[in-house]
Order: C-alpha cells, then structure tokens, then sequence
C-alpha cells in the first residue's frame, strides 16, 4: 500500500524533473536570472497562500475520515448493545430474534464491503434489514413494569442506533465540493511550474527543488483522493467492527 503510493510520487517526481530540464535546455530559463526578484516575490506570497490552502484540504478530508471511522464503530457497538438489552427480557425466542435480525443486517454490510457507498450510492437492502429489527421490537409483548422499563431502554437506544445509521451513511457519501478540489490541483499546477521555470544558476539545483516539490505534491494528491472517499483507496474503512460485533454476540449468546 505505502509502497505504491511511494512509487507513484517518485515517478511524478521524474516527470517533473524532466520537465525543469527541457525547460532548461530548450527555453534557457537560466537566463531569466534578471526576473528571479519578481518570481521570488510571487513565490514568497502563492507559496504561503497555496500552504495554508494544502493543509486546509488535508485536515479537512482526514477530519471526515475519522469520523466516519468512529460512526462505524459506534453503530457495530450500537448493535451489540441492543442484543445485551434484549436479555432483560428474560425470553429467550426474543433474544433469538432480535440476535438473528442484528446477524442479517450486519452481515449484509460486512458482504458488501461499503463498495456501495464507494461508489456513491446506497444499499436498499441495508434499510430493509434495519427495519426488520424496529418490526421485532413493536411486536414485543409487555407482562409486567420490569418489561416496561427494558423496552423503554430498547426503544431509546434503537432510536440513537437509527440516528448514527443514517449520520454514518450521510458522513460516507460526503465528498470535497469538486470546485475546491479543482482549486487546490490548479494551483498545484501553477506552483510547480514556478518553480520548472524558475532561474536556477545551478542545474542540479533546480532538478532537485523541483522534484522535492513534484514528490511532495503527488503524496498531497493521494492523500486527498484517498481520504475523501474512505472505501476506495489504499487507506480503506472496513466493516470489520461489524464482524467483531457479531463474534462478541456470539460468545454472550
């Protein structure tokens, strides 16, 4: 995974290297050396501008990655929290129910691998097998006031259940408005063609600026990509909290 993230900076790095030399041999950017004020003028205030802008996007698609990393978690505890409620009921065909309709649901999600919300959209079958768990709760029977109090509990926590739910799914398909994200690549574009054109005196001097800055921009890019949507990608979000949750119910079962 890091490796190939690696690979894909070091050849952005050659291309943009390659690029500060044919500038350098066709257009004879050395020569501009009478511009270099102005061009260190522009750098000094785009390249603060562009810094800020980089690390804006950066906290930015990283902040959402973890919080959609932390709904997952709340909503598989959520489900195994609903399975241990149930117990007060002291029935068992209850408990065998709600576990079998928690077990459908989560098990859909952890097939599915969140490849839909990946791809944008939603999974009908998620909701229906959601829905399955509220249909076996309004169907519980009530014999005395300890049976009022444990579905008053279930009742209240199936309702923040649903609420991180649907949070998770709305967190999962949020992406970076696509004006911003065009933004932050334009002016990538134009900072590293600053420095391709810069007036460097010394050749190996400018190949290695512009390829620190090429290396550092392709890691930039990745990471963004990468986070902005967290189920494609190298660094993924994976059901796995689901399938742990499930394990635990089992084992209490």
């Amino acid at each position: 995974m890091l490796r190939n993230v690696i690979i894909r900076s070091l050849l952005f790095a050659t291309l943009a290297a390659g690029a500060s030399y044919l500038a350098r041999a066709y257009l004879h950017t050395d020569q501009f050396i009478a511009d270099v004020g102005g061009l260190s003028a522009f750098l000094s205030v785009f390249g603060t501008l562009y810094g800020i802008l980089a690390a804006f996007v950066v906290f930015e698609v990283w902040t959402e990655y973890n919080h959609t990393s932390e709904l997952i978690d709340k909503e598989a505890q959520g489900l195994e929290r609903l399975y241990r409620l149930t117990l007060y009921f002291r029935d068992q065909k209850l408990t065998g129910q709600i576990k079998a309709a928690i077990a459908e649901y989560a098990n859909i999600i952890i097939r599915g691998n969140f490849r839909k919300l990946g791809a944008g959209v939603r999974n009908k079958e998620h909701g229906l097998a959601f829905r399955k768990i509220a249909d076996i709760i309004r169907n519980i029977e009530l014999d005395d006031d300890h049976d009022s109090i444990a579905f008053g509990q279930i009742l209240e926590h199936y309702g923040d259940l649903g609420q991180f739910r649907t949070e998770r799914l709305n967190q999962s398909l949020s992406r970076l408005p696509v004006l911003l994200k065009a933004f932050i690549y334009i002016a990538s574009f134009f900072a590293l063609a600053t420095f391709i054109f810069m007036p460097f005196s010394n050749l190996y001097y400018a190949i290695l600026s512009v390829s620190i800055i090429g290396f550092l921009q392709a890691m930039i890019f990745q990471i963004i990509e990468d986070l902005d949507n967290p189920f494609v990608g190298h660094w993924n979000l994976t059901p796995e909290p689901f399938a742990r949750a499930l394990k635990h119910i089992e084992e209490d079962y």
